[in-house]
């Protein structure tokens, strides 16, 4: 490894961080792992409507979307960890100091 980290397998970021044994940032990680996660989640209809619900991904966490009724179903855990996300963002975007929890 160098002094400055290896380069992330993904966007060439420097990095000193690894995942499945590669250099990968902290960002690329989020992203593999929820790529991974939706490749193994099957699909599933709308609770209201029974349309095939769509998958989009907000702030790291796979979202259900149904495309008739515009409904967002969350798996359990989901909210939170979106909300999390959020007060992250916020926080580093208004410059002020990174959550402890």
């Amino acid at each position: 490894m160098s002094l400055f980290g290896n380069k992330c397998v993904r966007c060439g970021e420097r990095t000193h961080q690894t995942y499945r044994d590669k250099p990968t940032c902290a960002a690329c990680r989020d992203v593999l792992e929820v790529a991974l996660a939706e490749a193994i989640e099957g699909q599933r209809s709308c609770p209201v409507d029974g349309a095939t619900l769509q998958k989009t991904v907000a702030h790291g966490v796979i979202v259900d979307c149904c495309p008739t009724c515009r409904g967002v179903w969350l798996d359990a855990g989901e909210l939170e960890r979106v909300n999390r996300e959020v007060v992250e963002d916020v926080t580093l975007a208004s410059g002020f100091a990174r959550p402890l929890a």
